[in-house]
């Protein structure tokens, strides 16, 4: 099928009627380093109880409450058959393992983030994380969900070297049908202080299927001495995968990285999800910014 580029505002592309399973990865090059107090991983517990407490600063119009009718590691359905069993995360290992691609896939439980963990949790050798948390749905859609800790969202920052950010595989609802949107929306721009570099992925209009956006962050500041190194994204191109990373290697320090899971109701006169405009995605990554700032007072 062929590709279809588009330029859709705030520096990203899309790309319509995908199939296949490759994966899109681009490498973006290169050092930058900003000068130093604190480093991220001592704040993990201090960004993130902050953080939960402005939860709808972080969702787009026309947020999908999808069901968290899995377990702490995945989504089983989440709602209107979003998923088929995905939204396994997991941090960009220090051994350099990919999980996403083909995507579809799981990641083992013993590598896969777990969402009910509240405070800084060590995994990897040295990489801490924290969710905003999880509560499990009354049952499947339309049952019961509190949205809480909607958006489903996780922080993450290594005590030492090693590679930094985040990925995510699993098996989407859309059937081979639908289409992927993927791109940047900031690229080191300084967002309330911090150098932020953000990137997404999408699927929508896979029937009434809702909209799955996965966006991923990394986040440095002055008063870390934050190094990034060699950026590098990793988007699936295969409509049932919710594979995606976006990740920090080489000289890389004192970065936070951030994902979480955006999503829009499938209802619309047509009866077919619409993707979250470039804009809105923008919006939620300023917030996570300011946000963060306030936790931190810089």
């Amino acid at each position: 099928m062929p590709l279809t580029f588009s330029n859709n505002g705030v520096g990203n592309f899309s790309l319509s009627n995908i199939s296949g399973t490759g994966n899109l990865l681009f490498n973006v090059a290169t050092a930058v380093t900003t000068s130093a107090t604190g480093s991220p991983w001592q704040q993990i517990n201090t960004i993130i109880s902050y953080l939960r407490g402005y939860v709808t600063d972080f969702r787009n119009p026309l947020f999908f409450i999808y069901r968290l009718d899995g377990n702490a590691y995945q989504i089983s359905d989440g709602g209107n058959d979003m998923y088929d069993g995905g939204n396994y995360t997991a941090p960009w290992l220090r051994a350099g393992t990919n999980y996403t691609n083909p995507g579809t896939g799981t990641i083992p439980t013993t590598i896969a983030i777990n969402y009910t963990s509240q405070s800084a949790t060590l995994t990897d050798t040295n990489y801490y994380y924290a969710s905003f948390g999880y509560t499990q749905s009354a049952g499947t859609f339309p049952a019961a969900q509190s949205a809480i800790y909607h958006p489903l969202t996780v922080i993450g920052a290594r005590s030492g070297s090693g590679p930094i950010g985040w990925q995510k595989s699993g098996n989407l609802g859309a059937d081979g049908l639908g289409n992927i949107q993927t791109g940047s929306i900031y690229t080191g721009s300084v967002l309330n202080g911090f150098t932020t570099y953000a990137y997404y992925r999408q699927t929508y209009g896979q029937g009434a299927d809702p909209t799955v956006c996965d966006v991923y962050m990394l986040f440095g500041h002055s008063n870390w001495n934050s190094t990034f190194g060699t950026i590098a994204w990793s988007a699936s191109l295969n409509t049932d995968s919710n594979g995606g990373a976006l990740y920090a290697t080489g000289s890389t320090s004192n970065i936070l990285a951030v994902t979480t899971l955006l999503s829009r109701t499938g209802s619309n006169p047509s009866g077919a999800g619409l993707p979250i405009s470039a804009s809105d995605i923008a919006t939620v990554v300023n917030n996570f910014a300011l946000r963060i700032r306030q936790a931190l007072s810089y």
